[in-house]
């Protein structure tokens, strides 16, 4: 009953917290939804406002164009034509501010096509309203200056007639002073001839006050009317830029609240950091792609075909010995490891091993730790991991059985060097070594640096063990021993030795494409020597993969050792 509630409550359990996670999925997608929809239709309205103001601006240039060239061929016509174009410039301005619309960029539009016809349109009635003003304002200004020139010149003329109505005037006083004082009595006696002339003369005089009075009245009339309407010509017509650029406020205005909002968009925020630097990005992802297949290129092509055709390396050579050769199992039968191992212990001898390898041992045997494979070489012991190894000697011959305890796809081999014999071995192959007792262990390093061989492998250090020792080696799947010949090629990741009368080099793999795929080494080991042997595990698990590495620190950690020849 308690099993099947556990069970219950898991199951509730486990499908409530997917419920909640498929509810936290749909709110963050609904959320990331809407946030790229406002973005997109604001910087789509921005860019139809951008548009739209550019092409105003286009047209309003082409409007104010076309109204100078059209005003100030007006500036020397007749009145009529000025009121004639006025009276059009009034209608077309009636018309246009009938089409106004309101709330035409505060208002949200349905779409985007929609929005940039809407801001075209508004902008150009705009440009064209403010143009049509200006174009107005002026020929108000020109037809109120022309008609102050009518003005002046009617006032003028009136003036001119009201000068010759006095002069006039005066002539018939001076006419009638002179007949009085020619005719004194007689001007003022009646039926006299100069008392008719004076008679005449003061009815003339009575018609010319009238005349010269009115001719007075009309002249002050106009001047009154003159001062009044007193104006100059306009200069030549042209556009006020500012003024017409201020007709697109409200197109300015929406476009800077657009990018007000888009600014407060935090996918616009981002937008231009990551625009910034994603060319960046993209070289050095393009570079991460593109090197290394130059480099390993450059290496397969190159470096590769030159190191094949150096000289090999002979360790015996540079060591001036004659190596003997080492015993090969029986034709046919190149495998020498099993799962267990048995040796025997003589007296005299000394017997380094992990202690996880050590299976069995007669109680009578002599067992202590030795820190360190050999003093001489702490380095390559730590580094092999031949470290606090169990050290067993015996008064009497005894059986000794390993095996490897710690994984079951390791197996053991036992390699036996005879006295003059010498092998080059990479000691993370090593678990173990019987040696005599009462001499030192013969163990000698020799660096390679002059050698493209050891360059291009990598491995510029080669450890070389002496017998008479007896090797106890580890493989994956099997340890394998065989005769060099006339040249064998193995995966480097696979060798663990050479006797040093092999003749060592590299060979090049067969093909480009698994090299460049990491599939495969850039070189393989290739073994020479009609007496030489060489060693090697089955199913390497160091280098399986060629190229790649679990890690980058653990891939440079195998580079290291390699180059330690460990």
């Amino acid at each position: 009953m308690r099993q099947l509630l556990t069970a219950i409550l898991r199951f509730l359990l486990r499908h409530a917290l997917q419920f909640a996670l498929f509810i936290a999925i749909l709110l963050a997608g609904r959320l990331l939804l809407a946030e790229w929809r406002a973005y997109s239709a604001g910087s789509e309205a921005v860019t139809a406002l951008r548009l739209a103001a550019g092409g105003a601006d286009h047209h309003g240039a082409g409007l104010a164009a076309a109204a100078t060239d059209r005003i100030n061929a007006l500036r020397q016509a007749p009145q009529a034509s000025i009121a004639a174009r006025l009276a059009q410039v009034k209608a077309q301005l009636a018309a246009l501010r009938a089409r106004q619309q309101p709330s035409l960029f505060s208002l949200p539009l349905p779409d985007t096509n929609t929005l940039a016809l809407h801001a075209q349109d508004e902008a150009a009635r705009r440009v064209e309203i403010e143009v049509l003003v200006q174009e107005a304002r002026y020929l108000t200004a020109l037809q109120a200056a022309i008609s102050g020139e009518d003005a002046r010149q009617t006032l003028a003329r009136l003036h001119a007639d009201h000068v010759r109505a006095y002069a006039v005037l005066q002539n018939n006083l001076r006419q009638r002073r002179e007949l009085e004082a020619q005719h004194p009595l007689a001007a003022r006696l009646p039926g006299s001839d100069a008392y008719a002339q004076l008679s005449q003369l003061e009815a003339q005089d009575q018609r010319l006050r009238e005349i010269n009075l009115q001719a007075y009245q009309a002249w002050a009339t106009q001047r009154t009317r003159t001062s009044a309407t007193h104006s100059a010509r306009p200069a030549p017509f042209a556009i006020d830029e500012q003024t017409l650029s201020g007709a697109l406020a409200p197109v300015q205005a929406a476009i800077t609240a657009g990018e007000g909002q888009l600014a407060r968009n935090w996918i616009a925020r981002w937008r231009a950091p990551v625009m910034d630097v994603a060319p960046t990005a993209a070289l050095l992802m393009l570079s991460a792609m593109l090197l290394p297949a130059a480099i390993k290129a450059f290496f397969y092509f190159v470096l590769a075909p030159v190191a094949s055709r150096l000289p090999p390396l002979s360790i015996a050579r540079t060591l001036q010995l004659n190596a003997a050769s080492l015993p090969l199992p029986s034709q046919g039968e190149s495998r020498i490891s099993a799962v267990s191992q048995g040796l025997l212990l003589q007296p005299g001898q000394r017997m380094l091993i992990h202690p996880e390898y050590l299976q069995s041992s007669p109680v009578s045997t002599h067992k202590r730790t030795q820190w360190l494979l050999d003093w001489r070489f702490p380095f390559t012991s730590l580094a092999a991991g031949m470290v606090a190894l169990t050290r067993l000697e015996s008064e009497t011959t005894a059986s000794v059985t390993i095996s490897a305890s710690d994984d079951p796809l390791l197996e053991v081999a036992i390699v036996q060097l005879p006295a003059g014999s010498a092998l080059v071995f990479q000691p993370r192959g090593l678990v173990g070594l019987v040696c005599d007792a009462n001499q030192p262990l013969a163990i000698s390093s020799h660096w390679r640096l002059g050698s493209l061989h050891a360059w291009l492998t990598l491995q510029l250090r080669f450890i070389v063990f002496r017998g008479p020792v007896t090797l106890i080696v580890r493989g994956c799947r099997g340890v394998r021993l065989e005769r060099a010949g006339q040249g064998r090629s193995i995966s480097q990741s696979a060798t663990l030795g050479f006797t040093t009368d092999v003749l060592y080099s590299t060979l090049r793999s067969e093909t480009f494409i698994p090299y460049l795929r990491g599939q495969q080494a850039l070189l393989n080991d290739r073994f020479d020597g009609d007496n030489g042997v060489y060693l090697y595990e089955e199913t390497p698990r160091h280098g399986k993969q060629p190229g790649k590495v679990g890690s980058w620190f653990e891939g440079f950690t195998d580079a290291i050792l390699k180059v330690f020849g460990i």
